[in-house]
């Protein structure tokens, strides 16, 4: 199964008292938001479009944000959270990138000698190329959906791998 990527949309009310600790984020009842799965692809999209593990640069840094220094406690790996404006800052800069430009970007030996996840060298063939970044790719278009709707919504969200 490995680990998966989640993101739920939550008012900005909300998510700023989440993030100042006044509610604790495993109080929420998950499922009444609206959310979205990315499955293993979280590691892999933000390597693409920041090219680090971690803690790009926004507004790409703010598409799957995994950074160092913003955590909320919740589950094993801790979340991140994004204010109304930085999703819609994310989804400008999503909306900027075609499957060409997402392409160009793309860099399989180097995803794999990075031991991107979820990648394993040991078992990474070529013919895996292609397939992966179609992979990618369909779950990088589900996020910019769920950033459009989340923006329609004025809201912020939180992401969070389990």
């Amino acid at each position: 199964m490995g680990m998966r990527g989640y993101y739920f949309a939550i008012d900005d009310n909300l998510l700023q008292q989440i993030t100042a600790g006044d509610i604790a984020c495993k109080s929420l009842k998950i499922d009444d938001y609206p959310g979205l799965d990315i499955d293993r692809s979280w590691e892999a999209i933000h390597y693409l479009l920041c090219g680090d593990i971690s803690d790009g640069e926004p507004p790409l840094g703010y598409v799957v944000p995994l950074t160092s220094d913003k955590g909320i406690d919740f589950g094993s790996f801790g979340a991140f959270s994004l204010r109304a404006e930085q999703v819609a800052e994310a989804l400008q800069a999503m909306s900027e990138l075609d499957e060409a430009q997402l392409r160009s970007r793309y860099d399989f030996p180097a995803m794999v000698k990075d031991e991107v996840y979820p990648l394993e060298p040991d078992t990474v063939s070529d013919e895996d190329e292609d397939a992966f970044f179609a992979y990618m790719l369909q779950h990088f278009n589900e996020i910019h959906r769920f950033y459009s709707q989340t923006v329609a919504e004025g809201k912020g969200l939180i992401f969070y791998i389990f």
